[in-house]
């Protein structure tokens, strides 16, 4: 098992099997935490075919370099990190992606997640994805009518879709929460389970300035149904909604040291403390990711209020 060292203390962790361990018996001396965080998103490409009103994204054509990619992924591995995360616009739109999921997987011992809409699945690339990633995130918001409302594409097909994830890796629902969603969450958690989803993700439908949208009324009926149904599935949320949703059983990062947990490389290749975060550091071809990732956290600490510059 990988392990790293934290605020938390000594985190171990299999790639294979998702399994994490916690050892917080004992502090870790700060001088011996683990530089890089614990788990790094890319967006790969701002490109996606669909575009659902709520989505945060950029929208400005970019898309990273695969070499690239593949030196950051190596640099991580050997600082601590323990998993990167490919998303977008839609990280199947990237050029060659199965081939990078082998190339990163096989020179690491990261874990690689990928979010993705789903739709543009099919056999071939089940065949070329299975074995180089260890985790699907599928987004999925509403059900039936609703989804198809927001999404622009047939529920039925996205079920189809569905099948070939789940033979492609373990998965789990990413779901965002908004008025035209928060209806249908009962149901979409039903569906998940039924269909074999480890993990929904609630995501409280966020602003590209990184404000909740949701009003207190949406956000109390969204904290009750999680306290009513959080031992019925696995529930999750991002660090921002995890600071809104008034329920247990829902990790997330302590503020203090949220850039220790995650950090996030846009596809124009800028490091920020979070996909939220408009400004960053563009990585450069002279000095390592580790390096620029102690800088942004350096300044993030210092003013925690503002971006980084």
């Amino acid at each position: 098992m990988k392990q790293r060292y934290g605020y938390a203390g000594v985190h171990l962790f299999d790639r294979a099997s998702g399994l994490n361990i916690l050892v917080d018996e004992k502090p870790v001396p700060r001088t011996k935490w683990s530089v890089a965080p614990r788990y790094m998103s890319f967006a790969l490409t701002n490109a996606c075919e669909l575009a659902c009103s709520y989505c945060y994204a950029s929208k400005a054509p970019a898309k990273l370099r695969p070499e690239l990619i593949e030196r950051w992924a190596r640099e991580l591995d050997e600082a601590g990190c323990f998993g990167i995360g490919f998303g977008g616009g839609e990280p199947t739109l990237f050029p060659g992606f199965a081939q990078l999921c082998r190339e990163v997987h096989s020179a690491t011992d990261l874990a690689i997640t990928m979010t993705t809409h789903g739709h543009r699945f099919d056999a071939a690339l089940v065949d070329r994805l299975s074995g180089n990633i260890e985790f699907i995130r599928l987004s999925m918001d509403g059900i039936g009518s609703t989804y198809e409302g927001l999404r622009g594409r047939p529920f039925s097909v996205f079920k189809e879709k569905l099948g070939l994830v789940r033979a492609t890796a373990r998965f789990g629902i990413n779901y965002v929460v908004n008025a035209d969603t928060i209806d249908d969450l009962q149901r979409a958690a039903e569906f998940a389970i039924d269909n074999g989803a480890e993990e929904l993700l609630l995501l409280p439908e966020t602003l590209p300035s990184g404000t909740l949208s949701l009003g207190p009324k949406l956000m109390e009926r969204l904290s009750s149904w999680v306290r009513q149904n959080y031992k019925s599935c696995r529930l999750a949320t991002s660090a921002h909604g995890g600071l809104y949703i008034e329920a247990p059983m829902l990790m997330v990062s302590d503020p203090a040291y949220e850039t220790f947990d995650f950090m996030h490389v846009d596809a124009l290749g800028v490091l920020k403390p979070s996909a939220f975060a408009t400004r960053g550091i563009p990585l450069r071809h002279d000095t390592t990711i580790i390096q620029s990732i102690e800088r942004v956290r350096e300044l993030h600490t210092q003013r925690p209020e503002e971006t980084v510059q």
